[in-house]
Parts: structure tokens; C-alpha cells; sequence
């Protein structure tokens, strides 16, 4: 995805948001701070910090989408996900996220959208074969793990949505409990009792696995 297309009053008119400018943007390691000083400078209209925000967290927020729907979908999401960020920049503070949670419960609640519209379970997307992107059958001293990994991906499929999502936001995507608890629209004491079933059932579906 090369540009997001955006129609904001600030533009005065729809269009690709152009994200060239003379302002250069130094890249730095991902802080929560510095996602904060560049959602102010969006919500001022500011294309550089944009462009950005969008590099920081683009590839990842893909990756949180194909979680649930296809590929080809999961970019429209994504898509449309940031530029919401674009248009409404300026009211993220208004929700008590970090700007990364924020973006990250738009994205969830885009695919939950998407997926009662085709009336598709959760986790019911292309990836859900016996294969995972990065374990294909790889040198022999791989294989072991490369059969963990793909055990663990069928029995997180295997779990409750709402579970898997808890599991996902705090372990993959290296979220805190009250980022991912903004994300899932839950309070943190929720987000935890979903974290100790979700553990619970994969435990109990990787010994199933096994014995089977």
C-alpha cells in the first residue's frame, strides 16, 4: 500500500494524500512517546508525521489483519484504518489509548465488521491451512521447531475469538494488558481472566494434539 486516500476538510478537497515534503522526518525506534508527538502533528495536518506513522506500524497492522480475514481484504482494512487515523487524529486522545492501541482496535473492529458481513467465525482465513507463511519444510535441525510452531497456530485457531485476540495483542504484538484491553474494548481485570482461559485452552488443545 503506497499512499492511503484520504478526504479531509483540512485538503479542502479528496485525494491521495501526498506525503512528500521538505520537512524531513528522522526515523527512530518505536516509542509509545514518540507515536504521541506524531499524532499531534497529524492531527495539525502534518503529512511528514503521517507518512511516519504509517511506516512504523503498516507491516504490523497487516499481520494483526490477516489474523482474521484474507490478505486481499486485510489491506482494505488496513487501509482504511489509517486513514481514519489521518481524519480523526485529532480526537485518539478522547478514547484513553496510546496511539498504537488505538490504531490497532480500529483495525480489530474493521475485520469484526467484516467478518459478520460474510458471516465467517473468526479465524477462518486463507492462512488457516496446514501451513503457516515462514514453516515450510525447512534443513532437518528446523524441524522440530517448525512443528511446535505449527501446532501452536492450530490450537490458537481452536480458540474462542475474543481469547485468541487477548493471546495475539499480548504475545505476538507485544501489547501491555491495558493496551490490548483497549483494543478488545474490555477492562484490564477482563482482558486477564481471557489470557489465563486462552493459556488453559491451549494447553488442553496441544495435549489433545498430541495424544491424537
Amino acid at each position: 500500500m503506497a499512499k492511503v486516500t484520504a478526504t479531509n476538510s483540512r485538503q479542502g478537497q479528496g485525494g491521495n494524500l501526498d506525503t512528500s515534503s521538505a520537512e524531513v522526518i528522522q526515523h527512530s525506534p518505536w516509542s509509545a512517546e514518540a507515536d504521541h508527538g506524531l499524532m499531534r502533528r497529524i492531527a495539525t495536518g502534518n503529512k511528514p508525521a503521517f507518512k511516519e506513522f504509517v511506516r512504523r506500524h503498516m507491516l504490523a497492522m497487516l499481520g494483526f489483519a490477516r489474523r482474521y480475514v484474507q490478505a486481499s481484504e486485510a489491506e482494505d482494512i488496513v487501509q482504511e484504518a489509517l486513514t481514519r487515523v489521518w481524519l480523526k487524529a485529532g480526537q485518539w486522545q478522547e478514547q484513553g489509548a496510546s496511539p498504537l492501541s488505538w490504531l490497532m482496535r480500529i483495525v480489530y473492529n474493521l475485520c469484526m465488521d467484516s467478518l459478520r458481513r460474510q458471516k465467517v467465525q473468526p479465524g477462518q482465513s486463507e492462512q488457516d491451512s496446514d501451513e503457516l507463511p515462514g514453516t515450510e519444510a525447512g534443513p532437518a535441525q528446523h524441524y522440530e521447531q517448525d512443528v511446535k510452531q505449527l501446532q501452536l497456530a492450530r490450537a490458537m485457531q481452536k480458540l474462542p475469538e475474543r481469547q485468541r485476540s487477548a493471546l495475539m495483542l499480548t504475545v505476538y504484538h507485544a501489547l501491555s494488558n491495558r493496551e490490548a484491553a483497549d483494543v478488545l474494548g474490555v477492562s484490564v481485570d477482563a482482558l486477564e481472566s481471557l489470557l489465563r482461559r486462552g493459556r488453559r485452552g491451549l494447553k488442553q488443545i496441544i495435549q489433545k494434539q498430541g495424544e491424537s
